[in-house]
């Protein structure tokens, strides 16, 4: 978390965003009830916004190691779209953050793209991007449309 932190301190220095907010776990993490009334907690490793010219982006980041398996990563994709589907976040902000998977290789990137393929459906499917650790801080402050989510 701290390279992610120092990446993103050094990208807005830089003048490329206002770094508005970034809260690691367990600030970032969101309580919310499921459908069957039963309490949920969604655990990001990161949450951030940006400032970026007129627009203000959020991202939850996950930082991925390759060390949790697919239908892992797929469970907690599911917790992702039972949140987004409560809509306490849009209340909150008004747009859902994007989630932002950071991985260390590009076979994970193929790995967690194939299981997002599988799993995001409708209004969904541009909630997930998947990318390698390095372009992460670049991505948090890359506009919707330009590229990366699946």
């Amino acid at each position: 978390m701290s390279e992610m932190y120092v990446r993103s301190v050094e990208h807005s220095r830089a003048g490329n965003a206002d770094l508005l907010t970034f809260d690691a776990e367990p600030a970032c993490w969101r309580r919310f009830t499921g459908t069957g009334g039963e309490p949920i907690v969604l655990k990001p490793d990161v949450f951030v916004r940006v400032g970026v010219g007129d627009y203000e982006l959020a991202s939850f980041v996950e930082m991925d190691m390759g060390t949790e398996s697919l239908p892992t990563i797929r469970r907690k994709c599911q917790v992702y779209l039972r949140y987004w589907r409560s809509g306490l976040e849009q209340q909150r902000y008004g747009v859902f953050p994007r989630v932002l998977w950071l991985v260390p290789n590009q076979h994970r990137v193929d790995g967690i793209t194939t299981v997002l393929k599988r799993l995001a459906r409708g209004a969904a499917d541009s909630l997930f991007t998947v990318a390698p650790v390095e372009s992460g801080a670049k991505l948090l402050t890359t506009l919707p449309g330009e590229g990366g989510s699946i």
